[in-house]
């Protein structure tokens, strides 16, 4: 049984072009290689180039899951550059345009232009009473307002609009402000 080994930079090449090594390829590199050499893989082969760009690439999808388990409101621009960061030694190349990353990005750029990113209060564990910080001004949202954003975020989620979106936020203190007004009129 004869395996072609592939070179560390044909390994190199094939992740640049996007191309997954998985822990099967690993081990089958790491065999082919120890029968090749008769004692094991070699320090710096290939089947330690695979075995480093596969572990690179399940970091960057362990990072994407993490992030894909967010809310599209909650995801940050910490979490856009660690996508980044983990996508470019994955793939040993900076991202392209509309590779995941770009995709991540430009949702937190949105999610930061629209004040979406979390905050400390966001943060506190559910059930704990944010205290009030001195005297704030309530802000007015109307009905037109919340139909904007259930617009905007429409198209944004491909039809679909989220009930921890923005614009859910907005319809709510519309409605807040609706019942308000009802009530110091009657």
């Amino acid at each position: 049984m004869s395996i072609d080994i592939p070179s560390v930079a044909e390994l190199h090449q094939a992740a640049e072009s996007g191309q997954r090594i998985t822990p099967e390829d690993v081990s089958v590199i790491s065999h082919a290689e120890s029968e090749y050499t008769g004692r094991g893989p070699v320090r710096g082969g290939p089947a330690a180039t695979a075995q480093s760009i596969a572990m690179r690439q399940m970091n960057f999808e362990a990072k994407l899951d993490e992030v894909a388990r967010k809310p599209q409101s909650q995801i940050t621009l910490d979490d856009a550059q660690d996508i980044q960061s983990s996508e470019s030694r994955a793939f040993e190349r900076r991202p392209r345009i509309g590779s995941v990353s770009d995709q991540v990005w430009s949702i937190a750029n949105r999610n930061e232009a629209l004040g979406m990113t979390p905050t400390a209060a966001d943060m506190m564990p559910i059930g704990t009473e944010v205290p009030p910080v001195g005297a704030e001004i309530p802000a007015y949202v109307t009905k037109d307002d919340a139909r904007q954003a259930q617009r905007a975020e429409s198209l944004v989620y491909g039809g679909q609009v989220p009930s921890y979106g923005i614009a859910a936020s907005m319809q709510s203190a519309a409605d807040k402000l609706d019942n308000l007004r009802r009530n110091s009129l009657a």
